[in-house]
């Protein structure tokens, strides 16, 4: 370790496995609640639209996260913050905003990025930023064409499509890490 770095935390001691144990138990307890609420809303959606989902067109995409991987002809452990890992040809989604267009994406697997992608836009403006700039009213025009909640406008300002980078430029600057390959327009928004 240089002068200035943190100390790191040792995987070869009874600390460091005791942290791998409780990242993986946390990593499958948000599988399990993601799986849960994703049941949950398709089968509300089935219900109300007469059709089931197929299978396999589910995306699971977790980010940061903590994951042991073989990069480089070493085992690392490799922390995604904002960021996923998609091997080759697996699929991934890629959010907008809450008024602009997602993108299922197919990975490309790039060795130099660790086989990662953006998990989403990211932010122009902080949350804030975001409260102090954006009018409720100015949020409730950019969601015209999308259901939600306009009385909780004032307490959604800080998710506004202002707020974040335009993703076609996003997905311009990483062609290299992902080919998008379905894009999905927001049709409703639920905050919890």
């Amino acid at each position: 370790l240089g002068e200035g770095t943190p100390p790191a935390l040792r995987t070869d001691t009874e600390a460091g496995q005791a942290c791998l144990h409780d990242l993986e138990l946390a990593c499958c307890f948000a599988r399990a609640n993601r799986d849960t609420l994703a049941a949950r809303a398709l089968a509300v959606i089935a219900d109300r639209l007469g059709v089931a989902p197929e299978g396999d067109s589910t995306v699971d995409v977790h980010h940061n996260h903590v994951a042991t991987e073989s990069h480089f002809g070493r085992t690392l452990q490799v922390h995604r913050k904002g960021a996923v890992g998609l091997e080759v040809g697996a699929r991934g989604l890629i959010p907008g905003s809450m008024g602009t267009a997602s993108y299922v994406v197919e990975g490309r697997g790039a060795p130099d990025a660790f086989r990662s992608c953006s998990h989403g836009a990211g932010r122009v403006l902080t949350r804030t930023e975001a409260r102090a700039r954006i009018r409720p009213d100015a949020l409730v025009h950019a969601l015209r064409r999308v259901v939600f909640d306009p009385a909780r406008a004032p307490s959604l300002v800080e998710e506004a499509p202002a707020a974040y980078r335009d993703l076609s430029e996003v997905l311009e600057d990483e062609a290299d890490l992902v080919t998008p390959r379905v894009r999905l327009t927001p049709l409703a928004v639920l905050k919890g």
